[in-house]
């Protein structure tokens, strides 16, 4: 069999995959919690947290393509990507625990050290995530394979975010008996021991004549989150080496390519389909992450259950568990561009409808954020895998192949929309006058977080539907590619 579109075993995709379950931890830890950890456990203001959110993705606009020019041109027995997952595992791992770490500092001390472990976080990240990602672009030159490749990658990632959905239950879980012997002490009415056991600490909190509940929950909660930090980055190592042990490079840039910086920059800016993901995946990661940003606080103040939230995570995390594996059936029936873009619209139409249910209609919520949750699962490795693709016909086009490039822009787009996201949460939530240490919100607090939670985001969906017009690399278009470069490296190989 043509190794350059070999047929991937089911050990070697499996194995892969759980290196996106590594990177999840981290991701997943940072995208959901961390705007709420910063603003409710760890004490800084919105438009703080907001800001150095913001810092760190600036940040990535130099570490993304430099970490994509540097993969590129890594030369080791192991390959060029594989190796990261190795070199950067540990480092990537201190760093969450570092940022889940609350020191005992004055407020600017705490900004300081939050800005600088994000930063540490966001750097490592990029150094496993993107040699990671583009690793699937090397791995087979077959199209079909890429996208079953990548749905693996995405449903065992997705298990590793839906572990991360429990964070909230975990560290509400870990805290609770220490809260209750403390309320206890304190002699709290009966009333508030029943809240504590319901995990309510907002109404506890509001029976407290001492007023020293606030600060001890909030004492356990930064222990907790510190340690659910701990756990996760002592698995996440153990899954980078086996995905690095399970894994193999198959396809090398042409022989005669030599070193060109400029070029490649040239070549990667002059492909209007990947110009196009480029836009599409910063607009995606702009609505996924406003969302997400503001989830703790949409169920605390406005649904009045905070652990509810761990409900929502968790029926989305099965959804898109579910509806990844629905990719590649569609893919082999429609072009990769029309499942995106119908997915895309179905989801921002129903993400939208999110802004409906009021506090007391669980079910509806629910079962609209499930529906919207399945609607778009099937996109995110069909993403992944259209960007494997344009590197490909920029080989094709160009005769230069950069991969990490390709791939490192893609991760720059992923964190520009997460900075952009976080960083417009924070300080729409300030202007509306948000308090993470109140125990209720402001109507206009409330009202701002409902519309990051559904109308904003939904919108953003239908917009990158209609980006998806623009995109014209067909499935006709990518097998004539895909033909030609295989003649093409099979006579390189010959005359090596």
């Amino acid at each position: 069999m043509n190794k350059f579109i070999s047929k991937l075993s089911f050990k070697e995709k499996i194995g892969y995959g759980l290196g996106d379950t590594a990177c999840h931890f981290a991701w997943d830890m940072a995208g959901m919690f961390l705007f709420f950890y910063f603003t409710d456990v760890y004490g800084i203001s919105a438009a703080a947290a907001g800001t150095i959110m913001m810092i760190a993705r600036i940040w990535d606009a130099i570490s993304d393509p430099m970490i994509g020019v540097i993969s590129d041109r890594t030369e080791t027995k192991h390959g060029k990507f594989r190796p990261y997952m190795l070199w950067f595992a540990i480092p990537l791992s201190a760093a969450l625990i570092m940022l889940f770490t609350t020191p005992n500092f004055e407020e600017t001390g705490k900004i300081i050290y939050a800005t600088c472990a994000y930063l540490l976080l966001s750097t490592f990240y990029t150094a496993v995530n993107l040699p990671f990602s583009a690793l699937s672009g090397v791995m087979t030159a077959d199209p079909g394979e890429r996208t079953l490749l990548n749905q693996f990658r995405f449903f065992l990632g997705f298990i590793g975010m839906f572990v991360v959905s429990f964070t909230m239950f975990f560290k509400n879980y870990l805290i609770v008996d220490d809260v209750f012997a403390y309320a206890q002490s304190i002699n709290l009415p009966q009333q508030a021991l029943e809240y504590i056991k319901e995990y309510n600490w907002g109404e506890a909190r509001l029976l407290d004549t001492t007023a020293t509940l606030k600060d001890f929950i909030t004492q356990k909660e930064q222990a907790a989150f510190q340690f659910i930090a701990i756990v996760l980055s002592v698995i996440s190592i153990a899954l980078l080496a086996i995905s690095f042990l399970s894994t193999k490079e198959r396809i090398e840039p042409p022989k005669n390519q030599k070193s060109n910086l400029k070029e490649d920059f040239s070549n990667i800016f002059g492909v209007k389909p990947w110009i196009i993901l480029f836009v599409l995946g910063i607009i995606t990661f702009v609505l996924i992450l406003l969302q997400g940003s503001v989830i703790n606080q949409y169920f605390k103040y406005f649904v009045g259950k905070e652990n509810d939230a761990t409900l929502l995570y968790t029926a989305t995390t099965v959804s898109l568990i579910v509806g990844v594996l629905l990719a590649r059936p569609l893919t082999k029936r429609f072009e990769k561009r029309t499942v995106y873009l119908v997915c895309s619209a179905i989801a921002g139409a129903l993400t939208m409808a999110l802004y409906i249910p009021g506090p007391e209609d669980f079910y509806s919520l629910h079962i609209i954020n499930i529906l919207s949750k399945l609607a778009i699962a099937p996109t995110i490795p069909l993403l992944w895998a259209m960007i494997a693709d344009t590197a490909d016909y920029s080989e094709w086009k160009n005769k230069r192949r950069a991969t990490g490039l390709f791939f490192s822009a893609t991760t720059f787009a992923q964190k520009l929309g997460g900075g952009i996201a976080t960083g417009l949460a924070g300080w729409l939530l300030t202007i509306a006058n948000y308090d993470g240490g109140a125990v209720a919100q402001s109507d206009e607090a409330l009202m701002t977080l409902r519309l990051l939670f559904s109308i904003i985001p939904g919108a953003l969906y239908l917009i990158t539907a209609a980006l998806l017009f623009l995109y014209k690399l067909d499935d006709k278009t990518l097998e004539t590619i895909r033909v030609e470069l295989d003649k093409r490296r099979k006579l390189e190989s010959t005359e090596s």
